[in-house]
């Protein structure tokens, strides 16, 4: 019985880190090149949100990083906190971007938005 409880032990005390990772708070932040506001960010922005004359001097301006950034649309560190991407990503529902008929943003695009964005969003 004792080997049984000291096993158990073992692999309780072997699972810990794992359990511990699985509940972080903070996301990691893959060991990438930093994403730049003005080389990845902007263009993925110029040719599909204001291409259409969508966000590109309005009310919901994406044109420079102050406005792109302004009003909790992006939340550093945060992608799913941030406006611009949950809509981005939504599949449906009045929040989706861009909306029907533009062509949704590649997968590519996504990615370089989330990834900026978990690297907090720097304006560089």
């Amino acid at each position: 019985m004792k080997k049984i409880i000291s096993f158990s032990l073992f692999l309780f005390a072997s699972a810990l880190p794992l359990l511990w990772s699985a509940c972080r708070h903070q996301p990691v932040v893959p060991d990438q090149p930093a994403i730049s506001f003005s080389g990845d960010i902007l263009p993925i922005v110029g040719g599909n949100c204001m291409s259409s004359n969508c966000h590109g001097g309005e009310a919901f301006d994406l044109s420079t990083y102050d406005e792109f950034t302004k009003q909790g649309r992006i939340t550093p560190y945060k992608p799913y906190n941030s406006k611009v991407y949950t809509s981005i990503t939504a599949t449906s529902g009045e929040d989706m971007m861009p909306p029907s008929p533009q062509k949704p943003l590649t997968d590519q695009q996504i990615n370089t938005i989330y990834l900026w964005i978990l690297q907090g969003a720097l304006n560089n």
